[in-house]
């Protein structure tokens, strides 16, 4: 750059700085710097499978931002032209000459260089979605029939319950053992139940396929989404294979309150049971024992919505979720 031109971006820039500083829409970051936070419009909202499209991705975080700068990058191009034509206008009022197509371009650079627009991502990150987590306790290896125990109609009376079946681990949860849920389903259905045997009783004699999976229902924001997601990715990457859940180290748990909707539903059929089992405790899921955390309807399923299948409405979604705990070297 010769001395000219350093002359010149020099004047430039010290008329750029004083022009920006002097914007009541810039946050001057005392660097040289300025900022301006684009704000999302209240009925600006993510959708299902858009979500479902970041948690599924290698990179959640990333993909994320991608859509942040696809959906407001354009947005913010033009408030930094509409910027510099204002600066323009001020300069050309002291220069009767005006600026040459040299001065013009200087100034853009130094507007791109200088102004940094902040998207709104805390507002989509902190957007409710309604999402079905399904559980693999060990039974995705048999095609999730291991809960289709009596009563049943694809469950022989007396078979014993495989330790690997999701009810099994769920009746632990509750703290009852596999025998003793074992025996409170003998008595086959019944009308008005009450606590957890009881419920598992009905939810059972209502099954009407020989697949289901342990599911709950709750509402997660999707910065909760991505951090879940992100360790489910991580570990299918190491893993190599998709079902070894009993194979995989610790990676933290989820807990949810036991006013949760939790049922037996089959989303390769579109079916399921009641989804009224009663839980007497708040449950603590190991994130391994989870096949599938998306936003209802928006996975790899054909008949994945539980929305669609029991035509649900959306209070069956519940602010349930209690704590995410993952540990350090599983963090996003």
């Amino acid at each position: 750059m010769n001395t000219a031109e350093q002359t010149l971006k020099e004047r430039l820039e010290a008329e750029a700085l004083r022009f920006l500083r002097e914007q009541p829409g810039l946050r001057d970051n005392g660097d040289g710097t300025f900022s301006q936070e684009i704000y999302a419009d209240y009925r600006d909202v993510m959708d299902d499978r858009t979500a479902a499209e970041i948690c599924e991705s290698d990179d959640a975080l990333q993909t994320f931002y991608e859509k942040m700068y696809e959906w407001y990058d354009d947005y913010a191009c033009q408030l930094r032209c509409d910027l510099q034509a204002e600066l323009e206008r001020e300069l050309e009022a002291a220069y009767p000459d005006g600026l040459s197509e040299e001065e013009r371009t200087a100034l853009e650079e130094i507007l791109i260089e200088a102004v940094y627009y902040d998207y709104p991502e805390e507002h989509y990150l902190n957007q409710k979605f309604y999402v079905t987590i399904m559980t693999d306790t060990g039974d995705a290896n048999y095609d999730f029939v291991l809960n289709s125990a009596y009563p049943c109609w694809y469950g022989k009376y007396g078979e014993r319950i495989d330790r690997r079946a999701g009810i099994a681990w769920l009746a632990r949860s509750q703290g009852y053992s596999k025998t003793q849920l074992q025996e409170a389903l003998k008595e086959g259905d019944m009308a008005n139940p009450k606590g957890f045997l009881e419920s598992m009783r009905v939810e059972l004699a209502n099954l009407p396929s020989s697949m289901s999976t342990v599911t709950f229902l709750v509402k997660m924001t999707l910065e909760q989404l991505i951090s879940v997601n992100a360790v489910l990715r991580k570990y299918e990457r190491k893993m190599r294979r998709r079902h070894m859940t009993r194979k995989r180290s610790d990676c933290g748990y989820v807990v949810l309150g036991k006013e949760t909707m939790t049922g037996l539903f089959n989303p390769w059929s579109g079916a399921g049971s009641m989804l009224e089992v009663e839980l007497e405790k708040d449950v603590r899921l190991p994130i391994k024992f989870i096949y599938s955390a998306l936003p209802d309807g928006a996975g790899r399923w054909r008949y994945g919505s539980v929305g669609d299948v029991y035509g649900m409405c959306v209070s069956a979604w519940r602010d349930s979720l209690k704590e995410i705990n993952i540990p350090k070297k599983m963090a996003a």
